[in-house]
């Protein structure tokens, strides 16, 4: 699981049930109270009368902590609650209540995204993590969905400009605007025969897929190998137009898991279509090198001597993942193409390609 953290911070100002922030035991007292109205879990709290006055008391919760510090002359109380739970809405929950005790005259907040980036977070804006050094914000015109799997954060947005956005753990995978990249993907299989069997790795936001079983509709049977199942429930919900009906396919089936792992269940493939984003490793514990060097044999092996592979390899600022992976690629197949495309909502271009375990590209 990848780290992150939500920090939620406020400053309550002229609070009108001021005595409450005084003494230890109230200001105890109202942590308590407001962590179990938030439905949070509450594991112990500390605390520390200052002199001549003021108090400090942290909490420790099953996501992480809470800490208040009060200025009972001025009437203040500085809050502090640091979440690793993506999409809930527990610290919203909880920043209410004490509202509601304290009755503040102001409140001023702002949140932290914590973990790979820190990021002062701003309504109607979304940041996307680059591994390339930069990153990029984009718009939100409508959140569509935000929650948790057993696996990562998955967030859907509506852009002006890109459609609909999806976001694994804050990281963009994919935008109706990005045809472009399954087109490639798919376009790399050309020559494949008419009635192949294909297996896609990754993909569970159904473009691929849609975009094969419309360039190739009497293909024998396509094999979905997703971790992640949730991902493909939101993708059937929300972005039909990237995935259309393809999920409801006769040839479609559904192997749920780490890709590498159930590859090893498929033989005599005519072609492995891997869309598995940018770091697939980081959820193994393994090196990338350690994690591509297993995925590329796993894909060999699978594969027919006739058989094609198609990947996505990344943004072309990562010179230093390109050449690794050209590497352990033509490690496993005979012969090796690269290709780059600009991806529209990625704004940067992206490198694909196509290997065959016989010299025939």
């Amino acid at each position: 699981m990848k780290a992150f953290g939500s920090q939620l911070i406020a400053e309550f100002l002229d609070c009108q049930e001021f005595q409450i922030l005084a003494q230890t035991d109230s200001v105890c007292q109202l942590l308590k109270e407001g962590i179990t109205q938030a439905g949070m879990d509450l594991r112990e709290i500390a605390a520390h009368q200052f002199e001549p006055m003021g108090v400090t008391a942290v909490a420790i919760i099953g996501e992480s902590h809470v800490a208040l510090h009060t200025y009972p002359e001025t009437h203040h109380l500085a809050v502090d609650i640091f979440t690793c739970s993506p999409g809930s809405e527990k610290p919203e929950w909880l920043l209410n209540y004490l509202q509601t005790r304290l009755k503040p005259l102001q409140l001023r907040r702002a949140e932290i995204i914590r973990g790979q980036k820190i990021v002062l977070a701003e309504k109607g804006l979304l940041t996307d993590f680059s591994k390339s050094a930069y990153d990029i914000r984009y718009h939100v015109s409508a959140q569509i969905m935000h929650e948790r799997s057993q696996w990562q954060e998955i967030q859907i947005i509506e852009n002006p400009t890109f459609g609909r956005m999806l976001f694994l753990d804050q990281e963009l995978q994919i935008a109706e605007s990005d045809l472009i990249y399954h087109q490639t993907l798919v376009k790399l299989l050309n020559g494949i025969p008419k009635h192949a069997s294909v297996a896609i790795l990754g993909g569970g936001d159904g473009g691929v897929l849609n975009t094969l079983l419309q360039n190739n509709p009497s293909l024998k049977k396509i094999w979905v190998l997703e971790r992640d199942p949730t991902v493909i429930h939101a993708a059937q919900r929300f972005l039909e137009p990237l995935c259309g009906q393809a999920f409801q396919a006769p040839q479609y089936s559904l192997l749920a898991g780490e890709a590498a792992s159930q590859l090893s269940q498929l033989k005599n493939l005519d072609a492995v279509i891997s869309d598995l984003g940018t770091a697939p490793w980081s959820q193994t514990g393994q090196t990338s090198e350690s994690y591509l060097k297993h995925l590329f044999k796993s894909i060999a092996h699978a594969l027919l001597p006739t058989g094609v592979l198609s990947i996505s390899c990344g943004p072309v600022a990562d010179q230093q993942q390109q050449k690794k992976i050209a590497y352990l690629l033509q490690s496993h197949f005979s012969q090796v193409v690269f290709e780059q495309v600009f991806i529209p909502s990625f704004c940067e271009f992206w490198i694909f390609a196509q290997a065959s375990k016989q010299s025939s590209l």
